[in-house]
C-alpha cells in the first residue's frame, strides 16, 4: 500500500501504517488512551514545539477551503436551530437519479380481488378505507433508500408487513448500467435483503433534530474523521469511528453501540459485523465526551462527504474542509467524485475495494492525504510565480535608437 509524506516547515509527516504501538487517544495534548496510557515521554519539547507550528500553519493554509455556512447547508451539513439549543436542522437535496418505476404485479394479490378474505382496506375495491389518522397513529411511512419502495415502521420500530427488500448494490454508471451486476436500470435487483431500511432524513427540511453538542472552547489542532454506519429502525446510526493526526497516526478509534435495534449491518459497505456490534461498549453519547476531550471549536475536520460523519455523530462543528468539495466534479454540483475514485486517481491508491466493507481508518488516511496533496500543489504554485519587475511596453522606435 502506498503512502505518502509532506514537508510543513521543519517537521516531515510521514503517512504510513501505525504500529502496534500507536496510542488509540491521545490527541496532541497526552490525553490517556482507552487503555489507559500517557503520551510517551521521550518526545522532547523542541519536537513538541516543532509539532505545534508546522499544525499551526496547516490550518492557515487549509483556511481558505473552509465551507461556509451557505455551503454547509447546501451540502446537507447539521446546523445549530438556535444557540446552546443542542437541537440542529439538516437540508437533504432531492436526489439526482430517477426514481425507479420497474413494477412486477401480480394479478393473483389480494388488491386486484375485490372483496378478498386477504384486503388490507387500503384501496380495494368494494372495501372501506382506513382514515390517515389511523395509519398515521398506527405506523409511520419510510421510503427505503435501496430499492426505492414505500414500507411502514411502527413506532416501536415494528415493520408492519414483512417483507424483503431486492436491490442493486452497485452505482448506476455509463450506459445506464449498474455496477453490481451490469443490469439495466429499471431491472430487478440481484441482491435481496430481509427487510427495508433508511437513512433517518428525507429530502427537504429535516428538524428540529435533538442530541447533537458542539464544542465550547477552542483547542486548535488539525484531524481527519471517518466513520462507518449501520441500518436500524431509527435510520443510519454511528457504528465505528476513527480519528487521525495529519501525520497518519491515529488519535481515536471505537467500535459504538447503536441505540435502536439494527436491521442491517451494511457490511458491504460499513465492514461491520454483527460479532462487531456485540463486543461494541461505548454508546453514541460515549463517544462524543471522547470526542469533545481533544476537538475544540477552532479544529479543523476533514472528511470525504462529511456531513454524513457529523450527522452520524450528531455533532455542530464549523470548521470543516470537505474533499468531495476541494475536488468537485467535472459535471458541478450536486454530483459528487467518490474517495475511492479521487483516491485511486490521484494517491494512486485503492481503497473500498472488495466485499469486506470500508475501513474508517483507511478512509480518513485517504482523506487527509488528498488534502495534503492540493496544498503541497498549491505551494509550488506559488513558488514558481515568477516575479517580473514593472516594464514598459515594448516601443520598436526607443528599441531601435
Amino acid at each position: 500500500m502506498q503512502y505518502f509524506g509532506y514537508f510543513y516547515d521543519c517537521v516531515y509527516f510521514p503517512l504510513q501504517e501505525s504500529g502496534a504501538g500507536d496510542s488509540v487517544y491521545d490527541a496532541e495534548a497526552g490525553a490517556p488512551g482507552a487503555g489507559g496510557r500517557h503520551k510517551p515521554l521521550a518526545a522532547t519539547s523542541t519536537t513538541e514545539a516543532a509539532q505545534r507550528i508546522a499544525i499551526g500553519k496547516l490550518a492557515e493554509e487549509l483556511r481558505p477551503h473552509l465551507l461556509s455556512t451557505k455551503r454547509m447547508w447546501a451540502l446537507g451539513y447539521p446546523l445549530e436551530i438556535e444557540p446552546n439549543s443542542g437541537k440542529a436542522a439538516v437540508y437533504i437535496s432531492p436526489p439526482t437519479r430517477p426514481r425507479s418505476n420497474f413494477t412486477v404485479f401480480d394479478v393473483n394479490a389480494p388488491e386486484f380481488v375485490p372483496g378478498s378474505q386477504g384486503d388490507s382496506g387500503r384501496g380495494s375495491l368494494g372495501s372501506s378505507p382506513r382514515s390517515e389518522s389511523d395509519e398515521e397513529a398506527d405506523a409511520v411511512e419510510h421510503l427505503c433508500v435501496r430499492c426505492d419502495k414505500r414500507f411502514r415502521l411502527t413506532r416501536e420500530g415494528e415493520y408492519v408487513v414483512d417483507e424483503s427488500c431486492v436491490y442493486h448494490w452497485g452505482r448506476l454508471g455509463g450506459e445506464s448500467r449498474y455496477a453490481c451486476c451490469r443490469a439495466l436500470y429499471g431491472s430487478r435487483g440481484c441482491t435481496t435483503a430481509r427487510f427495508h431500511v433508511w437513512n433517518g432524513t428525507k429530502p427537504g427540511m429535516n428538524g428540529p433534530l435533538e442530541g447533537y453538542v458542539q464544542a465550547k472552547s477552542p483547542r486548535g489542532g488539525v484531524y481527519a474523521i471517518d466513520t462507518e454506519m449501520c441500518y436500524t429502525t431509527n435510520g443510519l446510526e454511528l457504528a465505528s469511528i476513527a480519528v487521525i493526526r495529519p501525520d497518519g497516526r491515529l488519535v481515536y478509534k471505537s467500535l459504538v453501540k447503536p441505540s435502536s435495534q439494527v436491521v442491517d449491518c451494511n457490511t458491504r459497505f460499513s465492514g461491520i459485523r454483527p460479532r462487531d456490534l456485540a463486543r461494541a461498549t461505548k454508546t453514541l453519547r460515549d463517544v462524543q465526551n471522547d470526542i469533545l476531550g481533544f476537538v475544540g471549536s477552532d479544529t479543523i475536520l476533514i472528511g470525504h462527504a462529511l456531513e454524513n460523519d457529523l450527522r452520524a455523530l450528531k455533532l455542530l462543528h464549523g470548521a470543516v474542509v470537505d474533499t468531495s468539495a476541494m475536488y468537485p466534479h467535472s459535471r458541478g454540483f450536486p454530483l459528487r467524485r467518490s474517495l475511492r475514485a479521487l483516491s485511486e486517481e490521484l494517491l494512486g491508491r485503492r481503497v473500498q475495494h472488495g466485499s469486506s466493507g470500508h475501513s474508517p481508518l483507511e478512509d480518513a488516511r485517504a482523506a487527509m492525504d488528498l488534502v495534503l496533496l492540493k496544498l503541497t500543489e498549491e505551494r509550488k504554485k506559488k513558488q514558481n510565480v515568477v516575479q517580473f519587475p514593472n516594464l514598459q511596453p515594448y516601443d520598436p522606435l526607443i528599441c531601435s535608437a
